[in-house]
């Protein structure tokens, strides 16, 4: 199997990282390098870094000549070296298969593929009913492979619980103009580019949930940040259509028509009480800015099937 090259940016992770680290250095796999890349931290994730590198040398220790994670990316896979890259963050635990089994099945798998596998939050608090929901969500788009379908709904692939091929990742630019969310960005590159997605049926990720996860702290995470992103590469590469209707007087759905007319995208905006106005359009194209109990869910979408509009093409949940 290839070398990969695990590419870690660490910003103040002090209280996690060696654990991190050494669920790295405990896998059942050894060929692999791990990228560290410290941007600028003030705590003393540097000094551990330093211990780790000193007595492992398949741990690098880079220096972020840039700011933020963005740079770090692309920094470190300049310098990567393996056949397959991956992702880690500082504060996560990967079980200890995971890059045996990830790499076994991105060998085995065919050009322009991406593999995943399912997440676990843990946490020293109870993890939120918000993170408990998205793991729920994530792992069921994952073990569907549904993952296009829903590609403007959320991220579906966790930032550090993917492995590519290094040559595809170099192919479509992964980590040229990034813009945050960096994670789902990238996620949208191989979705443009037409990638397929494996993913492995079992826990591949122990996700820590805390306080200071940047995800949490920063505007780049923002919901406003996400739909920017998501709206914008919609049109680019999914809008087909003269008759786009907005489905929600929501804020998601404020949001969205925002950035539409931003654009100069005509569209219609309904709230569910007029759902039926699209019986009257031709090849209608359905934002649904609404995400409803289950029940609910399950009846917009039989009455979106009986219309013959599908799930990826003519309609999508944001």
């Amino acid at each position: 199997m290839g070398r990969v090259s695990i590419i870690m940016p660490v910003k103040n992770a002090e209280k996690y990282l060696k654990e991190s680290i050494q669920s790295i250095q405990n896998q059942t796999s050894d060929n692999w390098e791990l990228l560290a890349i410290n941007d600028h931290s003030t705590d003393s994730s540097d000094q551990i870094l330093q211990e780790f590198s000193a007595h492992d040398s398949r741990i690098r220790l880079i220096q972020n000549t840039g700011v933020g994670i963005i740079p770090a990316l692309q920094q470190a896979f300049g310098l990567a070296t393996g056949k397959f890259v991956s992702r880690m963050d500082a504060d996560d635990i990967m079980p200890a298969n995971r890059l045996e089994k990830m790499s076994a099945l991105l060998e085995a798998s065919g050009p322009k593929t991406v593999v995943t596998g399912l997440v676990q939050y843990f946490s020293d608090q109870p993890v939120s009913a918000g993170y408990q929901k998205y793991q729920e969500w994530i792992n069921q788009v994952n073990r569907t492979g549904t993952q296009w379908q829903n590609i403007y709904r959320e991220c579906v692939i966790a930032s550090p619980n993917w492995i590519a091929r290094r040559s595809e990742m170099h192919e479509i630019k992964a980590f040229e103009n990034l813009r945050y969310p960096e994670d789902y960005h990238l996620t949208l590159k191989w979705y443009q580019a037409g990638f397929k997605v494996e993913t492995l049926p079992e826990i591949m990720l122990l996700w820590r949930e805390h306080n200071m996860r940047t995800s949490r702290t920063s505007e780049h995470y923002a919901q406003k940040a996400f739909f920017e992103l998501k709206i914008t590469h919609f049109i680019d590469m999914d809008l087909q259509t003269n008759h786009l209707v907005v489905w929600g007087k929501n804020p998601k759905g404020k949001l969205t028509t925002d950035i539409l007319s931003r654009h100069g995208v005509p569209f219609l905006w309904h709230d569910l009480k007029s759902y039926r106005k699209i019986e009257s359009l031709e090849n209608p194209q359905i934002i649904v800015a609404v995400y409803p109990d289950p029940k609910e869910r399950n009846q917009i979408e039989k009455y979106l099937m009986n219309l013959g509009l599908m799930p990826g093409k003519n309609w999508w949940y944001v």
